[in-house]
C-alpha cells in the first residue's frame, strides 16, 4: 500500500473577488438609499394623542374630512357636505373626460365645480385659514388614488405657497 501524504490545512483565501463584490454592493446600497428619499410622502397620523396646545388650535378650525370610496369622493366639513361621483368609472380630480388629461396644476380655478378640486375649493372658501384635512380611504381603493389625492391636497403655486390643504392626515375609513 502506498502511503498517503497529508495535505496542509493552511489555505490562503483570495480576498480580491470578495472586496470587489462588497464594493459593488455598497455602490448599489448608496444609490438606492438616495432614490428612496425622493419617493417619500409627508403625512401625519390622525387620531393620535396630542398636547393641549394642538387641541386649542384644532378647535379653531373645522373638522374637514375627505373620504375616498368605491363610488367617488365625499368631502365633509362641520357645516356642509360635497359629493364627487366617479365620471366614466374614473375618479374626477379636476376635469371630466380623458383620465390622462385630468391634470391638477397651480391654476386650480380652471377645474370644474363637480370635481375633487372644486369640492376642496368650496371647503377652503368656507374656512380660508384651514390648513389641515383628514383623508380616509376604503380598503378597495387603489394606493395610487390615495397618493394622487394627497398630491391634489398639497397643490402649490409657482411661489411654493399651498393653494388648498398642505397638512394631510391619512386614516382608515370606518365601515
Amino acid at each position: 500500500m502506498a502511503a498517503r501524504q497529508k495535505r496542509s490545512l493552511d489555505v490562503s483565501i483570495n480576498l480580491v473577488p470578495f472586496i470587489d463584490l462588497m464594493s459593488s454592493l455598497i455602490c448599489f446600497l448608496i444609490m438606492t438609499a438616495v432614490w428612496n428619499q425622493v419617493d417619500r410622502l409627508t403625512v401625519t397620523q390622525s387620531g393620535g394623542p396630542s398636547n393641549s396646545e394642538q387641541q386649542q388650535e384644532e378647535n379653531k378650525t373645522l373638522p374637514l374630512n375627505l373620504q375616498i370610496g368605491e363610488n367617488g369622493f365625499l368631502v365633509t366639513t362641520g357645516v356642509s357636505t360635497y359629493e364627487v361621483a366617479k365620471g366614466g368609472g374614473d375618479y374626477v380630480y379636476c376635469h371630466r373626460g380623458d383620465p390622462s388629461k385630468d391634470i391638477v396644476d397651480e391654476d386650480i380655478a380652471k377645474c370644474e365645480e363637480d370635481s375633487l378640486v372644486g369640492a376642496l375649493r368650496k371647503a377652503k372658501s368656507a374656512a380660508s385659514d384651514q390648513q389641515n384635512i383628514t383623508v380616509q380611504c376604503g380598503n378597495a381603493v387603489p394606493y395610487r388614488v390615495l397618493v394622487r389625492v394627497v398630491d391634489v391636497c398639497n397643490t402649490k403655486d409657482s411661489a411654493n405657497k399651498a393653494l388648498l390643504f398642505p397638512e394631510v392626515a391619512v386614516s382608515a375609513m370606518d365601515n
